[in-house]
């Protein structure tokens, strides 16, 4: 079975997809889930089954390639969730499985095709990094720091970041290649069903009979076309294959902390991020991955 598009003035991807990308592995070990672990419109995932605990992850992915262009990405794996067994379920469901809640994207395309394909709960913001990628047969740079801030802000404008980390890759050894098999991460995703924005039909309209919209737009305006809804829960595995990857010192800017920053633009900033979360000290750096996520198995309750 496979998610299918009506209508609708963005770009339709259907799975499988390959990606090529650099990422940031944050490694993650909570005992209680946080607040803030889904945006509200998708809060209700938290209604379907409990959560676990166990390795979990930040990552962050600069992908370059993919069915649908370039773009960033910031997910939460906070860990492992039970899944709701049903008479409807295809074999080899695992009892409890790992579960992306929050993410956010760079552009519009992912966003919806996301959301259609695999239940992955996208939503549009801005990304900065202070390097680009690392290119092949280069060194990576001593220290790369990336913030991500609401959707709609600009540079300058005094919003300050939701997430903002400073990575420091190990150089000292050399990269090695790894399979993402190897690791001790089942990073098979079984997803619920999420819901659409209020007004998504009425959007959707709206934007067939309007003006194209720049897929890198990242307007909060014109979100709620792209917020597609679903009716059924998703199972698939996410694996890459890196021909570099290497070590890194992590640490994650707690939010608030400058004394130039409005208070008010903090509050409004953290409800973006479950906030004070922090991931182990050394984390992973991997260049020139080549990632696939299939076609998912998908069945209702």
């Amino acid at each position: 079975m496979a998610s299918t598009a009506g209508k609708h003035p963005v770009q339709y991807a259907p799975a499988p997809w390959t990606l090529k990308c650099e990422s940031y592995w944050l490694l993650l070990n909570l005992k209680t889930l946080p607040k803030g672990v889904y945006d509200p419109l998708e809060e209700s995932c938290l209604e379907h089954g409990e959560f676990k605990g166990g390795l979990g992850c930040i990552i962050i992915v600069r992908y370059k390639d993919t069915p649908v262009g370039t773009y960033d990405e910031l997910a939460i794996i906070p860990g492992n969730f039970t899944v709701p067994p049903s008479p409807n379920q295809p074999p080899k469901i695992p009892k409890k499985a790992m579960r992306v809640c929050r993410i956010y994207v760079s552009q519009r395309t992912t966003v919806y095709n996301g959301r259609l394909n695999w239940n992955i709960a996208k939503h549009l913001a801005r990304f900065e990094f202070s390097h680009p990628p690392t290119p092949e047969g280069s060194c990576p740079p001593a220290a790369l720091t990336f913030r991500v801030f609401p959707a709609g802000t600009e540079d300058g404008d005094g919003v300050p970041p939701f997430f903002a980390c400073t990575l420091k890759p190990f150089t000292w050894l050399p990269a090695i290649p790894v399979n993402t098999s190897w690791m001790p991460l089942d990073m098979t995703q079984v997803l619920p069903p999420i819901a659409a924005a209020p007004g998504h039909e009425q959007a959707v309209a709206d934007e067939i009979e309007g003006t194209k919209i720049d897929p890198y737009d990242v307007s909060p305006k014109r979100e709620a076309a792209l917020l597609v809804g679903t009716d059924h829960w998703t199972a698939f595995p996410i694996s890459a294959k890196v021909p570099r990857a290497r070590g890194c010192w992590v640490k994650v800017h707690e939010l608030g902390k400058d004394p130039n920053e409005d208070i008010r633009a903090v509050e409004e900033a953290s409800g973006y991020w479950p906030q004070g979360i922090q991931p182990w000290s050394i984390g992973a750096w991997m260049e020139d991955s080549i990632m696939e996520i299939p076609q998912p198995l998908l069945w209702k309750l």
